[in-house]
Formats: structure tokens, sequence, C-alpha cells
């Protein structure tokens, strides 16, 4: 999503079900995540400040009522629980759906993937995983401004000493 980001592009429906997951056999290549699902995509506006999209079809409202918790408070602050009086018309007039807006969701799935994991030693040493909870409370921020960019993350997580390793637990169920 960083390099998504980085192209003035946002997803607007990252959830588990728009996450795909592929761990080689050998368990030394590293784990391959792909993002699937980009019919709401859109591109950063130029005109507005640099973290704000717009909407780009009817199907937005469809997809804030059915995302749930993987909704950034932004949009439940704005609009309340989406139900339907919560139109495509009244997310229009606002320009909500942002890159920050992603990195939330980028956030909460990867809490869901990782959470409630008995037998997850996802870091060699809890430095490595003291980073990682920090980067998963700084990206699940509920103030945008205040949310760290998927960018800063990225770069957060894979310095030295880069201790991730996928957990066993990870290869035999699905989210």
């Amino acid at each position: 999503m960083d390099r998504v980001h980085k192209g003035y592009l946002q997803h607007n429906d990252i959830s588990p079900g728009n996450v795909l997951l592929h761990f080689p056999e050998d368990k030394v290549s590293g784990v391959y995540i792909g993002v699937c699902d980009w019919g709401l995509a859109s591109r950063v506006c130029e005109t507005t400040p640099s973290r704000y999209g717009y909407p780009t079809a009817e199907a937005r409202t469809a997809a804030f009522k059915e995302r749930g918790t993987f909704v950034a408070p932004e949009l439940w602050y704005t609009y309340g629980k989406p139900n339907s009086e919560t139109s495509y018309e009244t997310l229009k007039r606002r320009h909500l759906y942002t890159q920050a807006a992603d990195a939330y969701s980028v956030g909460v799935v990867a809490n869901k993937i990782w959470d409630n994991e008995d037998d997850f030693d996802l870091f060699k040493d809890t430095s490595g995983k003291a980073r990682f909870v920090v980067a998963l409370k700084e990206l699940t921020n509920p103030d945008p401004k205040n949310r760290s960019t998927l960018q800063l993350v990225h770069a957060t997580l894979t310095a030295p000493p880069y201790n991730f390793q996928i957990p066993e637990c990870c290869y035999r169920k699905h989210i």
C-alpha cells in the first residue's frame, strides 16, 4: 500500500477479504502480500490537501456500509453508523476517503490477522515486537492528522535489525 500511496492512489476498500497472503513452501523467502478489488480505488485530489481524495463511484456507499470495523473513525464521526440514509451524495459532498483512511484500514487488518494468537511469535526479540505494536497503534490512531503514514511504518518495521519471521500459525489458518 505504501507503493500505491506514493503513486498518488488510494484503495478505499481495505479489508481482510481484499488482502492476499502467499507463504512460499520454503518458509525462508518471506510472505508475499497482495491487495485485490481495486473497484473503489481513486487518485488523490491534487486540488485539496495531499492526503485527501474523492469518491469515484456510487459503489462507495455500499462499501462504507459493509466494511464495519475496517472503516476509519473519521468516516464514522462525520456520518454516524452507516445506514440507508448514508448515501453516495452525502459522501460525495466531502473529501473523506483519504490515504490516512487506507492506513487505518491496513492497521486494523494487520491487527486482525495477528491478534489473539497464543503460539504467535512474530519477532525473535522484544524490540522487534515492540516496534510492530507501536506501528499498529500509530496506524490506528483515531485522529487522521496524527495517524502515521504507511511509508513511515514500513521504514520503522524494516529498520535494522530486521527480525520479522513468519509464525507457524499463519501457515495453518485463514483470516
